[in-house]
C-alpha cells in the first residue's frame, strides 16, 4: 500500500501549514495522516491473519461445525474489507481535498486555505470511521459466542462418539483424536476473533479520542482569538507565503 504521508500534495500542503503559520491545521491533517496509515497496517495484518485462520478452519472433521465456522469466517473476512473501503475513501477523500486546498491557496491566500482545511470535516471524518469500527468491534463478540456455542456442540458430538465408541473400541481412540483436533482450532478461531474485537475497539477509541481531542484545539483557539479582540490585537494579514519554485 502507498504511504500517504510520503504524498507529493500531502507533503506540499503540510509544508505550506508550517510555512504560514498554522499549526493547528497542520496539526489536524498530520493527525487524519497518521490515523489512515495505522488501520491501514492494521486492517492488513487481520486479513492476513483471517486467511490463515480460513486454513484451519477448512480442516475441521465435523461437517455440522466446519460449516458455521466458514460462514463466521467469510462474515468477518467481509467485515475487514468494509473497513479498508471506508479507510481508502478516506484516504482517497484527502488526496483531492489537499488539492483543492492548494489551488484556494495560490488564488486567495491564507485565510481561503484555512477555511479549506475546515471544509475537509476531519474531526467528522473520525467519527464516522469510530462508528464503523464500533459495528465492526460487536460483530467479531458475536463471532466469538457463536464459536463458544459450536465448542459445546462439538463437545456434545464428543460425548456421542465416546458411548458408541463402547461398541466400537477400535473407533473410539481414532474420534478422540480428530475431535481434540476440531476443540483445539476453534479454540484458536476464538481467540483470534476476540483479537479482532478488541483491535476494532482500539481504532474506534483512537479515532473518537482523536476527534474530540482535535474538536477542543479549535474551540480553544477560537476563544484566544475573540480574546485577542478584545484586547486590540489586530490579527496578521492575509499574504500567503511565496510558493517554492519546484512546487506544482
Amino acid at each position: 500500500m502507498d504511504e500517504l504521508k510520503n504524498n507529493p500534495q500531502i507533503i506540499e500542503l503540510l509544508e505550506t501549514l508550517e510555512e504560514n503559520g498554522m499549526h493547528k491545521e497542520k496539526g489536524e491533517v498530520s493527525a487524519l495522516v497518521s490515523y489512515i496509515g495505522d488501520m491501514e497496517h492494521t486492517l492488513s495484518a487481520m486479513l492476513v491473519e483471517m486467511q490463515e485462520m480460513r486454513k484451519e478452519v477448512n480442516m475441521i472433521h465435523n461437517s455440522s461445525v466446519k460449516a458455521k465456522c466458514e460462514n463466521l469466517i467469510q462474515t468477518a473476512d467481509g467485515k475487514i474489507r468494509q473497513g479498508v473501503a471506508a479507510v481508502s475513501k478516506a484516504k482517497n477523500n484527502l488526496i483531492a481535498s489537499t488539492a483543492n486546498a492548494m489551488k484556494a491557496f495560490r488564488e486567495k491566500g491564507k485565510e481561503a486555505l484555512k477555511n479549506a482545511v475546515k471544509a475537509m470535516k476531519i474531526p467528522e471524518t473520525l467519527d464516522k470511521l469510530g462508528k464503523v469500527f464500533h459495528s465492526f468491534a460487536v460483530s467479531m463478540n458475536e463471532s466469538v459466542q457463536n464459536v463458544q456455542n459450536a465448542r459445546m456442540e462439538l463437545g456434545g458430538a464428543k460425548k456421542h462418539l465416546i458411548n458408541a465408541g463402547r461398541l466400537f473400541f477400535g473407533k473410539e481412540a481414532k474420534e478422540n483424536e480428530l475431535a481434540k483436533h476440531d476443540k483445539d482450532v476453534l479454540a484458536r478461531l476464538q481467540n483470534l476473533f476476540a483479537k479482532m474485537s478488541n483491535g476494532f475497539s482500539a481504532l474506534e477509541h483512537k479515532s473518537l479520542n482523536l476527534a474530540d481531542k482535535l474538536r477542543y484545539n479549535r474551540i480553544k483557539d477560537s476563544v484566544k482569538a475573540d480574546l485577542d479582540f478584545l484586547n486590540g490585537k489586530t490579527a496578521e494579514k492575509d499574504t500567503p507565503t511565496p510558493i517554492k519554485d519546484n512546487v506544482r
